[in-house]
């Protein structure tokens, strides 16, 4: 069991049977320890795990700021553009929208690689398989494929494509 495993557990453990006051004070104590981190949303009362980005409670990043777009700046606006023109052709149909949608890159060819998150609201669903499949999602695929030629992402590196306006 990893050190996050195990917190987790015991903070479930805890939290189980207590009472709101009890709760708030074990939060507050994990918070302080750095295993929990507060949401800057004011009207957000969510205490999220070390590691997340964004909420696990209305979807704010972890530096307290409503979701917004989120790219290297070496990449240029018209592949931003492409990529974003390709996502919300892939979602036009689909309801709801996501808000966003979230490119993790842990190693692999490129961006079309990356892990897919999809955000809505306070709530996340991943991509199984992400936009790999060239065939399945021609112009996603070419839009990850042309920021990767640009420049290769780095281990941990992300991107944010906002879709809801």
């Amino acid at each position: 069991m990893s050190e996050a495993e195990a917190v987790r557990s015991v903070i479930a453990r805890l939290t189980a049977h207590a009472d709101e006051t009890q709760t708030r004070l074990t939060h507050e104590l994990f918070r302080q320890a750095g295993y929990l981190w507060r949401c800057g949303n004011p009207s957000c009362p969510a205490y999220n795990y070390r590691g997340l980005r964004y909420c696990e409670g209305c979807g704010w990043g972890s530096n307290g700021k409503p979701v917004g777009d989120l790219h290297p700046c070496m990449y240029t606006e018209r592949r931003w553009a492409a990529l974003r023109r390709a996502l919300l052709k892939h979602y036009a149909d689909q309801a709801p929208m996501p808000d966003a949608v979230v490119f993790e890159y842990w190693g692999g060819p490129g961006w079309r690689g990356a892990e897919v998150t999809e955000m809505y609201g306070g709530t996340t669903k991943e991509v199984t398989g992400g936009f790999r499949d060239r065939d399945r999602f021609e112009d996603i695929a070419a839009a990850l494929d042309s920021l990767t030629k640009w420049s290769k992402p780095s281990y941990g590196e992300h991107i944010r494509v906002v879709l809801a306006f």
